[in-house]
């Protein structure tokens, strides 16, 4: 079985403000494009079990129960901060919005 590893976009520190690890974000990053607990294991050189526990964390500190809320609310709030980026530079908010807090 061949699997290609592709580089994200998405800068590992950019979740670091909704309290995720370097770790987790790698996990996260992986689940958003689809890629199961064994898919993940292999590509970042952890147990699926270990993979597992990450996701745990992440559901956590997200107050999500899916793999699919957690991405899209990870990466709704990034878009969100690219997009005031965007519109005011040099004015980084390091907050999350009131639409993506639990």
């Amino acid at each position: 079985m061949f699997m290609e590893e592709r580089h994200l976009t998405v800068r590992p520190t950019s979740f670091e403000p909704l309290g995720l690890t370097r770790r987790e974000t790698d996990v996260l990053q992986w689940v958003a494009e689809g890629k199961t607990n064994s898919e993940i294991g292999i590509i970042l050189g952890m147990s699926p079990r270990t993979v597992q526990k990450h996701l745990e964390h992440i559901f956590e500190k997200l107050g999500v129960e899916t793999r699919t809320a957690a991405a899209t609310l990870a990466f709704g709030w990034r878009s969100e901060i690219w997009i005031r980026q965007r519109r005011y530079p040099g004015k980084e908010s390091r907050t999350l919005s009131s639409r993506y807090r639990t």
